[in-house]
């Protein structure tokens, strides 16, 4: 789930940079980056780097996880699947960012977002957002799992693999102002008449 942005004032330009913040652009057409493989496992679960795809103000990094047997029913994994699994990532010129944190990052800082993911069972996806892009050199991608026995691992991802990827990337066309949408008020709610309901939603204070 895509975190909410919510700004005052400003222009249109204002509300791009703020969602490049939290999600790729949606005017672009990514280039592979071409890595992939096991970051860090344990006997019974495994961290995967799927792939990373690059824009040009960012890298979405798709990560998995993978069990060996189905969860216990009592399993925590079943419904918060990204509870446990920390990300993270080390810039080449030595600066290094966790996913989720800080929750509001600074405007010019690295910041690596939750886009999303899911699953179940013995399979889990997750796909984070790291932007702005990444300056020249590898990139490291840092996982650990305490609660699935997984320790701090690693992958690093090449700068030359990078730097290829940036120059594939396709901008399709510029991005076009938000379309305005309209307030709309739902329908007044069906309340008994003469009940606590019907006086607290005529008292203009409530």
């Amino acid at each position: 789930m895509r975190a909410a942005i919510a700004l005052s004032g400003g222009d249109d330009g204002d509300l791009d940079r703020a969602r490049l913040r939290f999600s790729p652009p949606d005017n672009e057409a990514p280039a592979a980056v071409g890595v992939s493989g096991v970051v860090g496992r344990s006997r019974d679960a495994a961290v995967l780097l799927v792939g990373l795809s690059r824009y040009t103000a960012g890298v979405q990094i798709d990560l998995a996880v993978r069990l060996r047997l189905d969860p216990e029913p009592s399993d925590h994994l079943h419904a918060m699947p990204h509870s446990g699994l920390l990300v993270g990532v080390e810039l080449a010129d030595g600066r290094a960012v966790v996913a989720g944190r800080p929750t509001w990052p600074a405007p010019d800082g690295p910041f690596l977002a939750h886009l999303g993911g899911g699953g179940g069972g013995r399979e889990w996806s997750s796909r984070l957002w790291l932007t702005p892009a990444p300056p020249p050199g590898d990139l490291v991608v840092v996982v650990a799992y305490p609660g699935l026995g997984i320790d701090e691992s690693r992958v690093t991802v090449g700068a030359a693999a990078l730097g290829s990827a940036a120059g594939r990337v396709e901008v399709l066309w510029p991005r076009e102002p938000e379309r305005p949408q309209p307030a709309v008020e739902p329908p007044p709610a069906d309340v008994p008449p003469g009940g606590w309901f019907a006086a607290a939603l005529a008292d203009p204070t409530t």
